[in-house]
């Protein structure tokens, strides 16, 4: 007999998730002052990362950082991917490049705003120790600051800067980090970005062969200390940095950039199960009706013009760590980067080529160590700035009493 009570049955299946039916105009809401106010009272709340697991419960292995460096940022340098190399180095093991820890906490921390699109804006690293194979890493991460913002290409935003502090298995400290990400809306909202690049204007860029000649040789000809020592001495202000090239940026340097993280986007079925627990962090695609992450933009062009993009881009964390490149390339095996401080000034496009370079702006002992203090920056094909910070670099000196 047909039950007729009204109510659900019990068993196994009423214990089955629901389906989620979603006005989807209300997954492109506005900012209004009222999400605003609730996403300022979670200043200073540590945060569930239960995102990044197993990340931050399992050792760094040497599989890890040579995936991170050579995949995600393209370094090749063998202090971070073989182990006699590094056994011969002064740190008598491989260690991890500056950025490394992105794959143990990405290092957004952007809660509340549901709905509302996140974009990396800058962070800034501050290191203590390196980060070796065997090392377990946990992150614990907090909101400590919301601001209002506006723009030529949005009317208003907000931009959330998080704090993750890093500790190893003995309970150290490791490195602190901030990072900026911006809450901006999303196309549909009508109070969406509207970032418009003359550069794009007549489509994807094209180099002539004679230029991809060029990049290839810059390629080949990359300049890295290795371990022939850079002394405190031997730097003088004004130096300027060897230039290293990125790109032309295409889909694969995108999706090596995702497979070089401990820590990546769920798929298939796991992708619909976090459907169902966060339903308002899908993006539903109005030519398929097909639900994905809203990160897809960084290879989907039709998520990317519904941020905002007019083409598929990096994710902005790549060229922070494009920087720790540069400046371990400049300062040697010897060097430790102790700060690393960037930001991304306008979006690199598929097709886009980075010209990172830098230059030395002051030098001093502090606390027994000898540090360098560097402005870098990055330029892309059509001489824009599209990125830029400062860092502070630990050299070895001749003088015995200061330390390596």
């Amino acid at each position: 007999m047909a039950h007729k009570s009204g109510t659900e049955p019990e068993g196994p299946e009423s214990q089955l998730p629901k389906p989620r039916l979603l006005d989807r105009s209300a997954q492109a809401p506005g900012l209004s002052d009222e999400q605003v106010a609730e996403a300022r009272k979670l200043i200073g709340v540590w945060m569930r990362r239960d995102v990044h697991t197993p990340a931050i419960y399992e050792p760094a292995s040497l599989h890890d950082i040579r995936r991170w460096a050579q995949y995600s940022v393209g370094d090749d340098n063998p202090l971070w991917s073989s182990q006699d190399y590094g056994k011969s180095s002064i740190w008598g093991s491989v260690i991890a490049p500056p950025t490394f820890l992105y794959t143990v906490d990405s290092g957004i921390v952007a809660p509340g705003l549901r709905g509302v699109q996140w974009i990396f804006a800058g962070g800034r690293w501050e290191h203590f120790q390196p980060v070796r194979p065997g090392d377990t890493i946990s992150a614990r991460a907090r909101l400590i600051a919301v601001e209002e913002k506006s723009g030529r290409s949005v009317e208003r935003f907000v931009s959330q800067t998080g704090e993750v502090l890093y500790t190893n298995q003995n309970g150290t400290l490791v490195t602190r980090y901030e990072g900026d990400i911006f809450r901006i809306p999303r196309a549909r909202s009508g109070q969406g970005l509207r970032y418009k690049d003359e550069g794009k204007a007549n489509g994807p860029q094209f180099y002539t062969d004679e230029q991809i000649e060029e990049i290839a040789e810059a390629y080949r000809t990359e300049v890295r200390r290795g371990n022939n020592a850079m002394y405190y001495e031997d730097v003088s202000i004004g130096d300027a940095l060897p230039v290293l090239f990125k790109g032309p940026l295409t889909l694969v340097d995108i999706v090596g950039f995702y497979s070089g993280r401990r820590t990546v986007y769920n798929v298939l079925k796991l992708a619909f199960l976090e459907r169902d627990r966060h339903p308002h962090n899908v993006y539903y695609s109005p030519s398929s009706n097909i639900p994905s992450h809203p990160a897809a933009g960084h290879f989907d062009v039709e998520i990317a013009r519904e941020v905002g993009m007019p083409a598929a881009y990096d994710q902005g964390w790549q060229r922070i760590g494009w920087a720790g490149h540069l400046l371990t390339n400049w300062a040697g095996d010897m060097g430790f980067v102790r700060k690393l401080d960037g930001r991304v000034t306008r979006p690199n496009l598929v097709g886009d080529l980075t010209k990172l370079t830098g230059k030395v702006t002051g030098k001093s002992i502090e606390g027994g160590e000898a540090l360098i203090d560097i402005e870098w920056w990055g330029t892309n094909q059509r001489d824009q700035r599209n990125c830029n910070g400062t860092a502070r670099v630990r050299l070895p000196s001749r003088d015995v009493s200061v330390k390596v």
